[in-house]
């Protein structure tokens, strides 16, 4: 669709009419087309593009696919490794049980946009972020989709979960700042539940999730322009420490503490060994494991793989194979046919 807009006074004009039909979309949100300024319009007629979960050893060797094949996004692997909450096409969050070939189970049914799942550390419920009020604000259910979900965090502001610390303590997320971008918080599960400020900076920080051990926190900052992949001390010390070295996204620990993985702007897979004593943190050299066949690699692409806990496969939402390309139609000079 089209709709005439005056520059001067910042206003639309008149009624919005079609310009090209009919138009896939990648997934509800994001219609694929682009129109250029110079007059050229592209865009696909095909469906949100099909992926199917796939496990990768550390080599890059497809081990193994797991069930159907369709739009996903979001992927979050469960303690126990069985399971993984994954973000459908119509962002519902869904549940695929990975010892039964895949099998899917819809955990939410609003038409509200959710994202981000999150598992508690012991597997019983899900965490996300739902609009169905608002918000969007942080949601629980349990994970087998018994019951309705829980409001966990409401505010005046959006955000989302990036973690629950594996005491069951406190829950990490985001949240967005309009004087200082988007902010990472913690919730205590105790006491008065009383939600504290970890990291405000001008800057970006997102991405964050806790140590095993819950004593440092890795999180993403755009602090020198590219998105690069830090350390912290939890609660704060004072001491911060940079792991990536040419831009990273989606930290992730092994369980023992002594392994970073991230994921580098060319969607290599990245491993970092590090050592965490006191207040010191050190960092190894950074190794690329494999390219991963991310659909995206960015700040708002948060979770498009995880890890074992051994650190030893990596489960992500891989492309089927044998699919064939939509055709794009590119249309010149599409402004010439604007009514007038």
């Amino acid at each position: 669709m089209a709709q005439r807009f005056d520059d001067q006074n910042l206003q639309l004009m008149g009624e919005a009419f079609p310009i090209a039909e009919p138009v896939g979309a990648y997934n509800i949100n994001t219609p694929t087309f682009s129109a250029s300024d110079t007059g050229v319009l592209a865009y696909a007629s095909g469906n949100a593009a099909v992926r199917q979960l796939a496990w990768f050893n550390r080599a890059g060797t497809l081990t193994e696919r797991i069930g159907p094949a369709m739009p996903l996004f979001d992927v979050a692997l469960s303690p126990d490794q069985k399971r993984a909450a994954i973000q459908d096409e119509n962002s519902d969050i869904v549940v695929v049980d990975l010892a039964r070939a895949g099998v899917p189970s819809r955990l939410t049914f609003s038409t509200a946009i959710e994202d981000m799942p999150v598992w508690a550390p012991d597997g019983s419920r899900v965490l996300f972020n739902s609009a169905v009020a608002g918000g969007p604000d942080i949601y629980a259910k349990a994970s087998t989709g018994a019951g309705t979900e829980e409001l966990v965090l409401e505010s005046g502001t959006p955000k989302r979960p990036t973690d629950w610390s594996r005491d069951g303590r406190f829950i990490l997320y985001e949240s967005d700042d309009q004087n200082s971008r988007t902010d990472l918080w913690v919730l205590p599960l105790f006491g008065d539940r009383k939600p504290q400020l970890f990291l405000q900076t001008p800057f970006a920080e997102q991405h964050a999730r806790l140590s095993p051990d819950g004593k440092w926190i890795a999180y993403i900052s755009d602090e020198s322009r590219t998105p690069e992949v830090y350390v912290q001390s939890f609660p704060p010390s004072g001491g911060k420490w940079r792991v990536s070295t040419r831009g990273g996204f989606t930290p992730r620990w092994r369980s023992d503490g002594n392994e970073l993985f991230y994921l580098a702007p060319d969607r290599q897979i990245m491993s970092v060994e590090v050592r965490g004593a006191g207040t010191t943190f050190q960092v190894s050299t950074v190794t690329a494991l494999f390219h991963a066949p991310v659909d995206a690699v960015s700040s708002a692409a948060a979770n498009r793989y995880d890890v074992s806990a051994d650190g030893q496969r990596f489960l992500i939402n891989a492309p089927v194979e044998n699919t064939s390309s939509e055709a794009v139609t590119v249309v010149v000079n599409w402004t010439a046919g604007l009514p007038r």
